[in-house]
């Protein structure tokens, strides 16, 4: 698919939102005159108040940055907007509420695109719905690309590739292990989770670590919430409450790069104590217990963040986060397997908002201005509803950390 000819690198939809603001900001301090870029909505004066403030802080000419309007119950206005652009952003959701129409409307104006949600039952629609035109078309839809879910995925992804060229093995399992983290929550991402957890109790797909993989390739994985020891980082271990969207996304990596036969996930939060973890458990399962509870959303709102309330910038300029990925070779019987230790994370901002906004920019700009690499990459996927692993791969692992971000093989053990 050839978007050669197109004004813009890229439309950021939903910029006028708390995370669509913090891309913004990504943009114009560190891209500004390097590369073409437009804000997209339904309200030019938010738009026009937005770019006005971007424009004074940080020394440009306010046209340089010109503004689309479109519409949700207009699909032609997207289609006309996401038409002069090679990629759209959307930070626009609830994704099951607002998220449709707008990768409906990127499918037919022929334009890559990528986003920031963790909603899983809403990406197993657009697997349905997308994936075989987008691949037909040469389209790559890539949702999850923010800290949900590049630094699994891509950490899943660097630890694969370590077995297979290094060491020329297939992988039994990974666990990643959120070690460090630092942060707070939008009410956006409280929008979103409410979403979430209200429609996977109504799935049969709810719990299924496989819901984004063909039902053909399904293995015996399951979601961890137990608590057992690690040997490895020498901690009690219990589940990470955004497993529930990263590990599906971690499988439909494996389903296209083949990770491994029979392979296995699990994302997990250490604690120094047993009692320590199964108190992070009890908390973990009993808040997306609420979540999941509709009538209780009013009642949780009163002490919540409301959608466009985040996270001070003084918060979101001092956290950090940190993952410690341990794979496990695939081996005969009764040979012991090496593991493979890793580490990815950021030190210059938190994982959810500073981080996030600029995981999902930067997967942004390996569309538009690195299309011949991927393209040269014979693992990744040409089109199709993908993930960052296998529609991005190495080619995005090193574009972050040109932008400080690390991802590090440590030993092999």
């Amino acid at each position: 698919m050839a978007t050669t000819a197109r004004p813009f690198h890229l439309v950021l939809w939903g910029a006028t939102g708390f995370t669509g603001r913090l891309v913004a900001e990504h943009l114009a301090q560190s891209y500004q005159g390097k590369v073409k870029w437009a804000i997209a909505g339904r309200s030019r004066d938010r738009l026009e108040s937005l770019r006005l403030s971007l424009s004074t802080q940080y020394g440009f000419e306010k046209e340089d940055v010109p503004i689309l309007l479109g519409d949700l119950e207009d699909p032609q206005s997207l289609r006309a907007a996401f038409s002069q652009a090679k990629v759209v952003i959307s930070t626009a959701g609830p994704y099951l509420r607002l998220g449709t129409p707008v990768v409906d409307a990127a499918v037919h104006a022929g334009t890559h695109y990528v986003d920031i949600t963790g909603e899983i039952p809403w990406v197993t629609t657009l697997v349905e719905k997308y994936h075989e035109s987008a691949r037909e078309k040469g389209i790559r839809l890539i949702p999850c690309c923010a800290y949900d879910s590049v630094p699994s995925d891509l950490g899943a992804l660097l630890v694969a590739k370590h077995a297979q060229e290094k060491l020329g093995k297939k992988l039994a399992s990974i666990t990643t292990v959120v070690a460090e983290g630092k942060g707070g929550v939008s009410g956006g991402t409280i929008a979103s989770g409410m979403e979430i957890a209200s429609q996977s109790v109504k799935t049969d797909d709810g719990r299924n670590v496989y819901a984004l993989t063909p039902r053909s390739a399904w293995g015996r994985d399951a979601e961890f919430w137990g608590v057992k020891w690690n040997e490895d980082v020498h901690k009690y271990l219990t589940g990470f409450f955004m497993q529930v969207c990263n590990n599906r996304v971690v499988h439909r990596s494996n389903y296209f790069l083949s990770y491994g036969d029979d392979f296995r996930y699990e994302e997990t939060v250490p604690a120094k104590s047993w009692l320590g973890a199964q108190a992070i458990r009890a908390g973990v399962l009993g808040f997306g217990l609420a979540l999941s509870q509709a009538w209780l959303h009013g009642l949780l709102l009163r002490f919540l963040p409301n959608p466009g309330q985040g996270p001070t910038r003084e918060a979101m300029l001092g956290g950090h986060f940190k993952h410690i990925v341990l794979a496990k070779t695939q081996e005969e019987d009764g040979t012991a397997p090496t593991t493979i230790r890793a580490e990815v994370g950021w030190n210059h901002g938190d994982p959810g908002y500073w981080g996030g906004s600029r995981l999902v920019l930067e997967a942004a700009l390996c569309l538009a201005l690195q299309s011949d690499a991927l393209d040269a990459d014979p693992q990744l996927q040409r089109g199709g509803l993908l993930t960052p692993a296998s529609g991005l791969g190495a080619t995005l692992i090193d574009r972050l950390r040109a932008a400080d971000f690390f991802f590090d093989i440590k030993k092999e053990a």
